[in-house]
């Protein structure tokens, strides 16, 4: 893409889904997240009136496996059109097309991650399948001493170090009863080098893992992004070290975890209504023929994976 073209989709975005991500003049978190990922530049579709970006769509090319081997991906987001034209059919064309072109490329399944506001519309108009809510807990760390943890900022420097190379070689190791995303160290690099945003990362002799910062209603918590077994190792696995680690790191009373793990137990409860994130769906669609939606499962998913 052209720097114009991608400062006018930044445009588009900000004025739509206003966020940190999009503050950027040059649309630094566009170039990184359509130009720069490891598994290929994203698929994406536009639609300009009189010099003004209208509408936008977008497919993130990733890599998973199954027991029988690879399964090419991808991520559905920036769906939006801009405030006054969302009647004119954008969102079903500019889909159907990435569609295509995704399923031709050899690309099998799509995901997508809707909320409550707008999950209805890829089941009812572009043929996704709804597998339901995602899960979310809070986790309390616990006080017993994780002495053979050890946490990294994920600076640049760490991330081109040959340290981070030995810690994630064999995080794509274990083993797998349906659909989980590949994670190497190519892609760990790149996802954890997102602009606006500071990832740590956590290591026992057993896993590692990933977490950052936010604040809900106020309260400080480590958001548990993505725990890997190390090494083909299967569960059942203890999170507790990890959910402790994180939250001394990030000096936060209590995490937040998503999603599930068929590895790693993260232990929590449900969090009350006050301080609960806005709910997220889980969408699945087939991008070709030959490929059952109906059958798509994911063993793992969390927050890393969206």
């Amino acid at each position: 893409m052209s720097t114009d073209d991608l400062v006018a989709t930044n445009e588009l975005l900000m004025a739509e889904l206003p966020d940190v991500r999009y503050s950027d003049a040059d649309a630094r978190y566009l170039r990184w997240l359509y130009e720069e990922n490891p598994y290929g530049p994203a698929y994406q579709e536009s639609v300009d009136e009189d010099g003004v970006r209208i509408a936008h769509y977008a497919l993130i090319p990733q890599d998973y496996r199954g027991p029988d081997g690879p399964v090419p991906g991808a991520f559905s987001l920036h769906a939006v059109t801009r405030s006054g034209t969302q009647r004119k059919g954008y969102f079903v064309s500019l889909g159907l097309e990435l569609y295509a072109r995704a399923g031709a490329d050899g690309r099998d399944i799509a995901i997508g991650i809707p909320n409550e506001k707008s999950v209805n519309a890829g089941p009812k108009y572009l043929g996704w399948r709804l597998e339901g809510q995602i899960p979310v807990k809070i986790c309390i760390p616990t006080t017993v001493r994780t002495g053979t943890t050890q946490t990294f900022r994920a600076t640049p420097e760490f991330l081109a170090s040959d340290r981070f190379v030995g810690i994630t070689a064999d995080l794509d190791a274990f083993p797998t009863t349906s659909i989980t995303n590949s994670w190497t160290t190519a892609g760990l690099r790149w996802r954890l080098a997102r602009p606006h945003a500071e990832h740590a990362v956590h290591v026992t002799p057993d896993l590692v893992a990933v977490s950052l910062r936010t604040v809900q209603r106020g309260v400080p918590a480590a958001v548990i992004m993505k725990v890997l077994p190390r090494g083909g190792r299967r569960g059942p696995l203890s999170g507790r070290a990890i959910v402790t680690a994180a939250c001394r790191h990030h000096r936060a009373p209590l995490a937040i975890h998503a999603g599930w793990n068929e590895h790693v137990n993260i232990a929590g409860i449900q969090p009350p209504r006050w301080i609960r994130p806005a709910p997220l769906f889980l969408l699945l669609r087939s991008l070709r023929d030959g490929v059952d939606q109906d059958a798509i499962r994911l063993s793992t998913y969390e927050f890393l994976d969206m």
